[in-house]
């Protein structure tokens, strides 16, 4: 079911291509590719609309949509969306002169469904304090930094090992923590690299 979301919030949405591959699992390269050919803004700040299009593209890509069609489909697109309202939508959107059709209440749906959930397990669950490992986001109420736990499920530890070392936690903590941590990298340090389950759950269990 879709969440309950408002044009306002809606409206606010504002992500970075890191976000967008985190969270709607669209490859960074293909945003990076849309703003080299101008169709999205330079530094790349994507409201929904943008984030609409960039799924539909995903969608396409056996395709490969010409530039002057990736135009079409993004400004059809945005006219359509221009309400903010899923009710209103149509089911289908012609954007190719009857040659292509897309599903764009589906689509918008389905963004929606992928980022809302995260964003309101953010706010209520991630909180950052200078007073606590210095600045780094931590499960709010904890010293548990949300990157380590993220971290620790990337590299391939089980969620059910997660939630026995921190009975506080629940899957979700633990699912959003790995898009957190995918959204949000740690700027100016190098990515880490593989480390095995075991030394990092003993990195885990340290951090308690």
């Amino acid at each position: 079911m879709t969440p309950c979301v408002s044009a306002k919030e809606l409206a606010a949405l504002s992500l970075s291509p890191a976000e967008v591959s985190a969270l709607l699992e669209v490859p960074e390269r293909r945003v990076r590719k849309e703003v080299e050919h101008g169709l999205l803004p330079s530094p790349p700040v994507l409201d929904f609309e943008m984030l609409v299009y960039l799924k539909a593209l995903d969608r396409l890509s056996e395709l490969e949509p010409s530039v002057p069609w990736r135009r079409r489909i993004l400004e059809s697109i945005q006219n359509a969306l221009m309400e903010g309202a899923f009710s209103a939508l149509s089911d289908e959107v012609d954007v190719g002169g009857g040659i292509l059709r897309l599903r764009l209440r589906s689509l918008a749906e389905e963004v929606s469904e992928q980022l809302v959930p995260f964003y309101r397990w953010r706010d209520a669950r991630v909180v950052s304090d200078p007073a606590i490992l210095g600045g780094e986001p931590v499960f709010r109420g904890s010293r548990l930094a949300v990157r380590r736990v993220g971290d620790a499920r990337a590299h391939g530890e089980d969620v059910a090992t997660i939630l026995e070392d921190y009975p506080y936690l629940n899957t979700q903590d633990v699912e959003f923590a790995r898009r957190y941590t995918r959204a949000y990298p740690r700027i100016g340090r190098p990515r880490e690299s593989a480390k095995s389950s075991s030394s990092m759950r003993t990195s885990l269990r340290r951090s308690r």
